[in-house]
């Protein structure tokens, strides 16, 4: 029996891969199509033997929220996209600290520490702490007690938002109260079962389909 297995990926583009397997045999074949906006653009089929040693790109890589977004330039999203964690302190502090000392216009100390917190670009966990605790830039806010991680009620954008241009982190210099919030809170409960991400808003879908 053929099992068919289907991953979607969005950095872009959106790359669709297929694998197929047979049960009687040693091979995989591997089918990838790319789209750009929407017309595809490229389609490659590959069998390769199972077990075979293969080199694949890496086309994007997810760690705190809003991370390439927020802080690097649309010209350094693929750069980030296809690097690895060891090397982020060297190619990105210095942008971070670029931009909040510009953009944000914090002191270059205040920088130099969110910089230092937020790189390299993952979801730290403190696994000495209680996982009750958790919450997003917890290990950063609440570095005595804080689990980390993120749960699914957390607002990533405003805590993003409050350390950057907010006292978040104690710092009361040149703040800029009215840009720590997106003013869009959450208005759905999460479910308790699979797939636990709340359900669509039907007003809001509404609206758009008018």
């Amino acid at each position: 029996m053929l099992r068919a297995v289907r991953l979607l990926a969005f950095a872009g583009c959106v790359a669709v891969a297929g694998i197929t397997a047979g049960c009687d045999d040693d091979t995989r074949t591997i089918t990838e199509t790319v789209f750009r906006d929407t017309g595809s653009v490229r389609t490659v089929t590959d069998t390769v033997r199972f077990g075979e040693f293969r080199i694949f790109n890496q086309i994007e890589r997810l760690g705190a929220p809003l991370f390439a977004e927020a802080f690097l330039d649309k010209r350094d999203h693929d750069f980030h996209d296809a690097g690895t964690p060891n090397t982020d302190s060297t190619n990105f502090v210095p942008k971070v600290v670029k931009f909040i000392t510009t953009v944000a216009g914090r002191d270059a100390g205040y920088a130099k520490a969110v910089a230092d917190a937020l790189v390299p670009d993952m979801i730290v966990l403190q696994l000495d702490k209680a996982p009750a605790t958790a919450g997003y830039l917890g290990q950063i806010l609440d570095p005595a007690t804080n689990y980390g991680g993120r749960r699914l009620p957390d607002d990533v954008v405003d805590l993003s938002l409050m350390v950057v241009f907010g006292n978040a982190l104690g710092n009361n210099n040149s703040v800029s109260p009215g840009l720590t919030t997106d003013n869009v809170p959450s208005d759905s409960p999460f479910l308790t079962t699979f797939p636990f991400l709340a359900p669509a808003n039907a007003s809001l879908l509404a609206r758009r389909s008018r």
